[in-house]
């Protein structure tokens, strides 16, 4: 009984899908299994009711269940457009009343309805099969996808009128398909969705929650199948109400959302006020025009803005500037008003006990104001101050911390300064848009499990003291904490609860827990989209593979290159250890008065090592290799496709080391006689091939009798010889082998990558 019941249902949701009249019954698909689907489906069919393979269905199903969770949970914005979307719906409903376009696109699974009247009666249901033809009695298979609508109703009536004499024709569409478009690049969502037949590509935009806040509203690129890309300003729409380049959605499109390069803050007389998106050579006139225009009250003659000065890394500000000034390095717009009342000296505002305004000649620097302050739940290691030069032109914003003195003991206070001390809650600051920018470039992340924290912070800290600001639980996290700044890399062990730093950009402390569930992996190279990928723990090379895009033409797939990081700190304390040894061997056997012979080239071996190119795992981690879903990606790997290497390298102990182009006729001793021949310290016998790939395929006789072939990618190594008859460095050959393999494997790899 609860089958049929099951089966009624679902009959009905997969109707529901097929004609666009009303949304699917989500809770139920959940709930069902294959075979009822499977059933209600054959049921659909055989009443000529066109119904979506039954992978699709989850599809359709993440899509709208993914799309109501984030439009529900979102907050409004305050920069222009962002929540445009959030009142858009995302379903697969029927689009009412519209007629049908006659240059809608005929897609796979639409069905045409045609009726014969006059010397033939009759009614045919044509489905558009997975071929791309429908199949008409008596005129044979007719190719329909891509075709217009008003395209294919012509095509058709002409074969009727050849095939049938005195009959009236009447084409129309009884069913469309959902058109499949892929959303890729900063949308809340990213996927691939089925979208309304008729969505454009505002509308399919929406299917992914909308364009995140830090994506182009204004250069929203569509891709076609054959390459044409179009481009869209969102602005056309917004603020002009033009929606002619907001294009039609036709099956297989991509949506691609970049990063959007300019914010700039439009404030004070506008009637508008907000954050707009701003193009290269666009001028205030233009930010103003997106504000809607100045207010009645509105000062026109004095606009300031508020910009980026490279030259001295500085935020600064420039008073009186007319409407013909270009936005470059421009962080903030403030228009004037007749009404503004004049400015207090000295502001106090935030997690004070008496917030307001002081006598400016009572407290000359900031110290003395701290000090006789009394703070409410203040976030101590980030305040700011904002004031202007003493001709209240330049202003400058700074940013202090209470619990390290050095940061504000020698400041001096300025008429009209705005002191901001922040709530421990919240961690928030009523700022413009230029000090609001400096907070986030001081910023602290904290990783604590599976949770972050971004927490602004100068000056000094203790790791310490954010964890009992945040009570975060310790039990059960590794002792070791890493700490990252942008030119080091610190692993701390045991003792980092007690570690002091000093603020850096871009500072992070990761706690981890001994099981994380999510992994972050670089790919680099010829792919369409390479970067940082987040993925779970469990993942493997394949499934990189299927997030990355497309491989371009010149990817060179024999030399894919993968990297680790753990092998590579394995490395390097070989290396350090190997030095150690080398060095402690050198200096014992000169204070007993040992012949050491020449150890410039043993001394030189580990500086010549590039510690970028460490880390380097062998194997075949080609995308055509059918091994790839046993490759597991780990924390911290990079994988690099490089380009088509058409060389072969030789480096060693030869004359003159060399790069020459491959040809299929060279052979190992003849590409060393191009490279002058063998030094005299040549260790001829333990020659041996780095391929593309990262394998080493060793000497043998048959290397020299010509039997081993070469490949495009090769290198060559000739290694040192080891002098027998010195004591000394017979010695110290466990640690040259050591050495001159982590040498000419790194550089091997830095020979494919250069290419």
């Amino acid at each position: 009984m609860i089958f049929k019941k099951n089966y009624l249902f679902l009959s009905l949701s997969l109707l529901s899908v097929c004609s666009f009249t009303q949304e699917i019954d989500q809770t139920l698909l959940s709930q069902l299994s294959l075979d009822e689907i499977e059933a209600a489906r054959e049921v659909l069919e055989s009443q000529n009711i066109i119904v979506p393979e039954s992978q699709d269905i989850p599809e359709i199903e993440e899509s709208l269940v993914s799309n109501i969770t984030e439009i529900d949970g979102e907050l409004s914005s305050d920069k222009f457009g962002y929540d445009f979307f959030s009142t858009m719906p995302t379903s697969l409903s029927a689009v009412g009343d519209l007629p049908l376009p006659a240059d809608y696109r005929i897609s796979l699974r639409d069905q045409f309805r045609v009726i014969l009247t006059g010397s033939r009666d009759q009614i045919f249901n044509l489905n558009v099969n997975l071929d791309g033809t429908i199949l008409f009695p008596e005129l044979g298979s007719i190719y329909v996808v891509g075709l217009t609508f008003s395209e294919v109703k012509s095509k058709l009536s002409n074969l009727i009128n050849q095939s049938y004499i005195g009959v009236n024709i009447d084409i129309s569409l009884q069913n469309l398909s959902a058109k499949k478009v892929t959303i890729v690049g900063a949308v809340k969502t990213p996927g691939t969705y089925l979208v309304n037949p008729f969505s454009t590509i505002t509308g399919a935009l929406a299917y992914s929650g909308g364009i995140s806040e830090i994506g182009s509203l204004r250069n929203i690129k569509l891709i076609r199948n054959n390459g044409i890309v179009f481009s869209f300003d969102l602005y056309d729409l917004l603020i002009k109400g033009d929606r002619s380049n907001d294009l039609t959605i036709e099956a297989g499109d991509t949506i691609l959302i970049d990063a959007a390069s300019q914010f700039i803050e439009i404030r004070g007389a506008v009637n508008r006020p907000a954050t707009y998106e701003i193009l290269d050579g666009e001028k205030v006139n233009d930010i103003v025009n997106f504000a809607l225009g100045f207010t009645q009250t509105a000062n026109k003659s004095k606009i300031s803005i508020a910009f980026l000065d490279l030259d001295n890394a500085s935020i600064r500000n420039k008073n009186q500037v007319n409407l013909d000034e270009k936005l470059k390095n421009v962080l903030a717009v403030d228009v004037f008003s007749y009404l503004s009342a004049n400015n207090f000296s000295l502001s106090v505002s935030g997690a004070v006990e008496e917030p307001g305004f002081y006598d400016l000649e009572k407290y000359k620097n900031l110290s003395d104001l701290i000090e006789d302050l009394e703070f409410i739940d203040v976030y101590p290691w980030l305040a700011v101050l904002e004031q202007f030069d003493e001709d209240d032109l330049i202003k400058s914003t700074i940013l202090f911390n209470l619990n390290d003195r050095s940061t504000y003991q020698s400041i001096q206070l300025l008429p009209n300064s705005k002191v901001y001390f922040a709530n421990v809650d919240d961690r928030s600051f009523p700022l413009e848009e230029e000090a609001s920018r400096l907070i986030k470039e001081y910023s602290l992340i904290l990783n604590h499990k599976n949770d972050s924290y971004t927490l602004p912070i100068i000056g000094k800290y203790s790791v310490k003291s954010f964890v009992d600001l945040l009570g975060l639980d310790m039990s059960d996290v590794d002792e070791v904490a890493t700490y990252i700044s942008p030119l080091d890399s610190i692993v701390v062990n045991d003792n980092f609860m007690n570690m002091n730093f000093i603020a850096k950009k871009y500072n992070t402390i990761s706690f981890r827990a001994p099981v994380n569930d999510l992994i972050s992996v670089k790919i680099e190279g010829a792919i369409d989209y390479p970067g940082l990928y987040t993925l779970r723990a469990d993942s493997t090379l394949e499934d990189l593979y299927k997030l990355v895009g497309n491989f371009k033409k010149e990817a060179f797939f024999d030399g894919v290159i993968l990297q680790r990081e753990s092998v590579r700190d394995r490395q390097l304390i070989a290396i350090k250890t190997s030095e150690a040894t080398l060095n402690k061997s050198i200096i014992a056997s000169m204070q007993q008065g040992k012949d050491i012979g020449d150890i410039s080239m043993l001394t030189a071996l580990a500086e010549s090592i590039e510690p970028e190119n460490l880390g380097r795992i062998a194997g075949n981690f080609s995308p055509l290799s059918e091994s790839l879903s046993e490759t597991t990606l780990f924390e911290g790997d990079t994988v690099v496709i490089p380009k088509i290497s058409n060389v072969i390298n030789i480096i060693g102990a030869v004359l003159n080391p060399l790069a020459f182009e491959y040809s299929d006729e060279v052979r190992l001793e003849s590409a060393i006689n191009r490279a002058g021949g063998y030094q005299s310290y040549a260790d001829k016998r333990r020659v041996y091939v780095i391929k593309a790939n990262g394998l080493v395929e060793k000497n043998a006789r048959n290397i020299f009798q010509g039997n081993s072939k070469l490949e495009p990618g090769d290198t060559i190594v000739v290694p040192t010889k080891i002098n027998s008859n010195n004591t000394v460095i017979q010695s110290l050959a466990p640690v040259m082998q050591i050495l001159s393999d982590l040498s000419f494997s790194a550089a091997a790899l830095d020979n494919l990558t250069d290419n």
